[in-house]
């Protein structure tokens, strides 16, 4: 089977360009305190560039995601202004159809010399065209709740899996809009009486292949 998301981690050395000072390189993610700005606040150009992100189906999604920025940004992508963000993330950004062969990143970071930066993870995720947010996974007694939202479009109803320990606990048949359809599933059997539960497994499947998939903890109650 195959399995998404797939994520390009955009680490490494990118161009830096800080108001009024020379250019230099730093290596990403880090506050910019930490890649040779110990007493800079204000603005600064961070620049990544990256090729095609190998083949894309039809059916398959680009995005960008960044995890943690300085006060404020505003993020560009071969010239087109994706929108502006800051502070905890995660942020993201379809990109699909304004990849190329080649391409220009770039994110203008303000902020202090303790906050600035691209100090969360920035990478490329490769997803189908419907996909998972917002999974959360409690307990109400024995029964596990599992809820969430499918976000984006599907022809048809998608098959919704709960695995614990590699063993399917809960299913459902769920649909998929643009804006986010939620979803909330009770497992069938009750959870085992332990004091520490593994972590669940919730997979978004569409015939043959896994369009999503993600790893969450339970909690003790919703």
């Amino acid at each position: 089977m195959i399995c998404y998301p797939h994520r390009i981690r955009l680490r490494g050395p990118w161009e830096c360009e800080p108001s009024g000072r020379p250019p230099l390189r730093m290596t990403l993610p880090c506050r910019w305190m930490d890649g040779g700005l110990m007493d800079f606040s204000g603005r600064v150009r961070f620049r990544r560039r990256f090729g095609y992100p190998g083949q894309i189906d039809a059916y398959e999604r680009v995005w960008l995601t960044l995890a943690g920025i300085g006060d404020r940004a505003e993020v560009l992508l071969n010239g087109a202004a994706l929108g502006s963000c800051g502070g905890d993330g995660p942020f993201e950004f379809e990109i699909t159809r304004l990849l190329g062969s080649r391409n220009e990143l770039i994110v203008d970071v303000e902020g202090t010399a303790e906050r600035g930066g691209l100090w969360g993870e920035t990478a490329l995720e490769v997803r189908c065209a419907a996909y998972l947010r917002d999974v959360r996974l409690w307990l109400d007694g024995t029964a596990l709740h599992c809820a969430g939202v499918v976000v984006g479009e599907a022809e048809r109803p998608l098959d919704l899996y709960v695995l614990l320990e590699n063993a399917t606990v809960a299913y459902a048949a769920v649909a998929a809009a643009p804006d986010g359809a939620p979803f909330h599933i009770i497992a069938e059997k009750p959870c085992p009486a332990r004091e520490r539960l593994p972590l669940a497994q919730v997979d978004l499947v569409n015939g043959a292949v896994v369009w999503y998939t993600t790893e969450r903890e339970i909690a003790a109650t919703g």
